[in-house]
């Protein structure tokens, strides 16, 4: 009987060491944003894709600080609070959101991330420090996420600068993929049971009382 308490003892033991040595970091991604979820207005100009909140999809194309359409602009140029939701093909356990502004800059004022749940979670408000003059990436980084993202909503505000619109031509969202459970590799578990057999036949052979 005490063969037997060993020797499941060990397989256990075996078990949990495997465990912590088993590879288990998750790799940390950056993808910029796949789909636009809504948003509060956009200036429409003729039609068209111009200013859309399409184009704060995908990599950045807007260089030059300016009123440049490749860019997400609010139909507002004054006095307005606006907001742009954006998803991503990939749900990661969130930890910073970087949004490039390419004109009236520091106009940010809060970011929500949405779950899977379409959830909204505010981990961000404050002050935006992106300077006026060049398209700026202004990161936010937060305690990673307990929770697997699929989205952001970012609110603006278009009074920060009155000579402006503001303008967002990309949102890069980072953090990392769920690891999928490592199975116990088969040495292990054969190990095991080989422990086990050894165990029922010194049972079975012990002499008796």
């Amino acid at each position: 009987m005490r063969f037997m308490k060993a020797t499941l003892m060990a397989v256990v033991q075996i078990a949990c060491l495997w465990s912590f040595t088993a590879p288990g970091n998750a790799a940390l991604v950056d993808q910029w944003a796949s789909s636009v979820l809504g948003y509060s207005s956009y200036f429409n100009l003729g039609g068209g894709s111009n200013w859309a909140p399409t184009q704060a999809l995908g990599v950045p194309n807007t260089f030059s600080y300016d009123d440049w359409e490749t860019a997400w602009a609010p139909l507002g140029f004054n006095g307005t609070l606006e907001w742009i939701q954006l998803g991503y093909t990939n749900p990661v356990y969130a930890s910073s959101v970087t949004i490039r502004e390419t004109w009236g800059n520091g106009f940010v004022y809060q970011l929500d991330l949405m779950d899977q749940n379409n959830v909204l979670h505010t981990v961000w408000n404050g002050t935006d420090t992106s300077l006026p003059g060049a398209p700026e990436d202004f990161t936010i980084n937060f305690s990673q996420t307990p929770y697997l993202v699929n989205g952001v909503k970012i609110y603006t505000n278009t009074d920060h600068n009155l000579n402006t619109w503001e303008e967002i031509d990309a949102v890069q969202l980072t953090g990392s993929l769920p690891v999928p459970p490592v199975p116990l590799p088969s040495t292990v578990l054969l190990m095991g049971s080989g422990l086990v057999g050894l165990g029922f036949l010194r049972r079975k052979w012990s002499p008796k009382k």
